[in-house]
């Protein structure tokens, strides 16, 4: 009877290749009813929304939009004022061997932001991080049974083939409205910082649940003397479906990112309070990764019969997909330079976390990098807001290894700083840090056997010394005998060997 064997398809997820860009943005304002004064930024920040992505031949294309935000002093003046400036990013990154067709996981984020006036505007200057990863879906087939023959000694592997089998995305729109003491004299909105923290992932009726909440920080004008400008803490809560097919939502994962925000200071209601409206859009993405799973012919050999000839191929899969988010609380001190004004009370303060590098020790990650941060302040006897600058390292453990192909978010959820000394302050940070890591593997597994001439050989005893890395396996296969018949093999002790 000839052999006969079945096979099995698996859908094989390969990373075609993977490409970091750093790219300097530029966007500019009016700086209304500027004229001769000075004027000083005190606080700039920036988003970066990426909005479409495009893989084309041997490159991706993104496109995106840049959000600025500044708050300013101008001449002598002890108000404080805001003004706004957008552009867009468009930026190609090559990926050799990239298709039209395939899958792609891109990150954007902004790593600094200077602002500074010239000629009547406020010029800004972005410096984003940019990543891509282009992944393609291979079919590959693997023998699951050979059967036909008798004296077959196999070997059979479980294996699991974790692919990105789909994504999907809904805009969330956010609002709501808290109240502001009328005590506070509150006057206009001036800038906002918004963290998404996920809370729940769960499959729901007709895809999967998204919970979590929108922490969203405005910087409110005040016409309290001394006191310009206070933060305003609030969180909006998020709840979001997004469809997916009912087989795709056992293993997904969520991101989301901010596309847009907006508050207003509204006029006094009944009760004499004012109102604080906000609206903040958000994109919620899940992407859903399947498995396929086979018991995969990895070995084979004859004892008796035809000799067999092997051909075997090397897969190399994706075994797993993890992911881990967890909160940190990160410290340090900003100094103020020998020539600004001693710290009185601080009003706000932001700041740009930025990954440096990453290495595994001891079975864990270890992130480093930098924290840049921008201080506003009132200083001790003034009634002129000032700011700060400074750049804290960072180091944070991550509860599973790393590898060159993780992707790593980090968020600010809040930032608190305090006055130590008229020339430094204390910065308290709570950190959200979201790890995902696929793990490859390369397995070798049988691709085609066929049959050759009769074995041949001559009944006996065979003495045999193991070498190095041999195994029971490898000797019965070298003598045509079952490997069990070799019995246990140890280094230093002979084999005795019945053919």
């Amino acid at each position: 009877m000839a052999l006969q064997t079945d096979r099995q398809t698996l859908e094989i997820e390969n990373l075609v290749g993977s490409r970091k860009a750093q790219v300097l943005v530029r966007a500019e304002a009016l700086v209304p009813g500027a004229g001769r004064d000075a004027i000083e930024p005190l606080l700039a920040d920036a988003c970066l929304f990426i909005s479409e992505t495009d893989i084309q031949a041997e490159r991706i294309v993104l496109e995106g939009t840049v959000s600025c935000q500044a708050v300013y002093r101008q001449g002598e003046e002890t108000i404080v004022r805001a003004l706004t400036a957008q552009t867009t990013l468009n930026h190609v990154l090559e990926i050799a061997d990239a298709q039209p067709g395939m899958l792609s996981r891109v990150r954007g984020e902004v790593s600094h932001v200077d602002a500074r006036y010239e000629n009547g505007h406020m010029i800004f200057q972005v410096t984003c991080n940019l990543s891509a990863q282009v992944l393609r879906l291979v079919p590959a087939q693997v023998i699951t049974l050979v059967s036909g023959a008798e004296g077959l000694q196999t070997v059979y592997r479980p294996l699991e083939s974790v692919k990105l089998a789909a994504e999907a995305s809904e805009l969330a729109l956010l609002r709501d409205e808290v109240s502001l003491p009328a005590a506070l004299d509150a006057r206009t909105a001036l800038m906002d910082w918004v963290a998404i923290e996920l809370d729940e992932v769960a499959p729901d009726l007709g895809g999967v649940r998204v919970k979590g909440r929108a922490l969203v920080e405005t910087l409110v004008s005040s016409g309290v003397s001394g006191r310009p400008a206070v933060l305003v803490r609030y969180p909006l809560a998020l709840d979001q479906l997004v469809e997916l097919p009912e087989w795709l939502t056992g293993n997904v994962f969520a991101e989301a990112d901010v596309r847009s925000v907006r508050s207003q200071v509204e006029p006094a209601a009944e009760d004499g309070d004012m109102r604080l409206a906000c609206e903040v859009e958000v994109r919620v993405r899940v992407l859903a990764n399947a498995t396929d799973r086979a018991d995969a012919l990895t070995d084979i050999y004859a004892t008796r019969g035809s000799a067999l000839d092997v051909d075997y191929d090397q897969l190399r899969l994706c075994a797993e997909v993890s992911q881990t988010r967890f909160n940190e609380v990160v410290r340090g001190t900003v100094l103020i330079g020998e020539n600004a004004p001693g710290v009185g009370t601080v009003i706000a303060a932001q700041v740009h976390p930025a990954i440096g590098e990453w290495r595994n020790e001891n079975g864990q990650g270890r992130v480093e990098g930098v924290i840049e941060t921008r201080v506003m302040y009132m200083p001790g006897g003034s009634d002129l807001p000032a700011s700060a600058e400074a750049e804290l390292p960072f180091s944070l453990t991550v509860p599973q290894e790393l590898n060159d192909q993780s992707l790593i978010d980090i968020q600010v959820l809040s930032s608190e700083a305090n006055a130590l000394m008229s020339d430094r302050l204390e910065l308290k940070l709570q950190l959200s840090v979201t790890c995902q890591t696929r793990r490859r593997e390369s397995v070798r597994v049988v691709e085609e056997i066929e049959e050759e001439e009769p074995i041949s050989r001559r009944p006996g005893i065979v003495l045999r010394w193991p070498e190095t890395g041999e195994t029971a396996w490898s000797i019965g296969k070298r003598y045509a005998v079952p490997a069990d018949a070799v019995g246990e093999v140890e280094p230093g002790k002979p084999v005795v060997v019945k053919v």
